[in-house]
């Protein structure tokens, strides 16, 4: 079993100009290397083991848990260092208002709430491989099922039921954003690479600034963002 010698060491990398952000890109690259060779022998020792526990009898779930886990972080930071050798800048991660999610299947799941705007109906992103799947709206489209039924005292009250339905193409705010950042939206959701696609919120709802997001499997709404593009008006400063 690899022992935790394996795991990257962690980097502080900097960049005071624009002229070293090449430099910054570069050694994040390596790092992405490093941290994919890492899981890879994860992955092979886990595989290992599981083949000697099948041989054995013994119970599979947490082995298989374990090959699974490490599967889906190995997509991850595949992704990661797709997007940087895109040249997507990593930046911090903004609040963002969410446009657009990668989906892999035709419709969404069935899910029923009792409020129309229930957090029920957000379009989850299947955390796919790059080049996998298609962007749908953040918001899933929903019917109105609700109905009557008898109150237990001779009259009759309301249930609100609302069904969700299907995916509904993306919707970006053209009136706030320029044609140029509106294209390079597209050519970063064209490579079908990040999870989510957004823009940073900010109260005037000027100077847009379009983010990809790549989502950690792990949860805990850890996320990675990337500048897409930004638009200012100098009226603006």
């Amino acid at each position: 079993m690899h022992d935790r010698t394996d795991v990257p060491p962690d980097r502080q990398l900097v960049a005071l100009s624009p002229s070293e952000m090449p430099a910054t890109q570069a050694a994040l690259t390596d790092w992405c290397d490093e941290k994919l060779a890492q899981l890879r022998a994860e992955q092979t020792d886990l595989e290992e083991h599981l083949l000697i526990a099948t041989s054995n009898g013994w119970r599979l779930r947490g082995l298989q848990s374990a090959i699974n886990r490490t599967r889906r972080r190995l997509t991850f930071y595949d992704k990661v260092k797709a997007a940087v050798s895109a040249g997507f800048l990593v930046v911090p991660n903004f609040p963002v208002r969410v446009l657009a999610v990668r989906v892999d299947r035709a419709r969404p799941r069935r899910t029923e709430a009792s409020y129309s705007r229930s957090s029920w109906f957000d379009a989850k992103p299947d955390l796919l491989p790059a080049g996998e799947g298609g962007y749908v709206d953040d918001r899933v489209l929903f019917s109105d099922h609700s109905y009557s039924e008898a109150d237990g005292k001779g009259g009759t009250r309301q249930v609100q039921c609302y069904v969700s339905e299907d995916y509904d193409a993306p919707d970006f705010p053209f009136a706030m954003v320029k044609p140029a950042v509106i294209r390079a939206t597209e050519q970063a959701m064209a490579l079908r690479l990040f999870d989510t696609i957004g823009m940073v919120e900010n109260s005037s709802g000027r100077d847009p600034i379009m983010v990809g997001q790549l989502l950690d499997p792990r949860g805990n709404d850890r996320r990675i963002t990337f500048f897409v593009a930004w638009w200012l008006h100098t009226r603006d400063l």
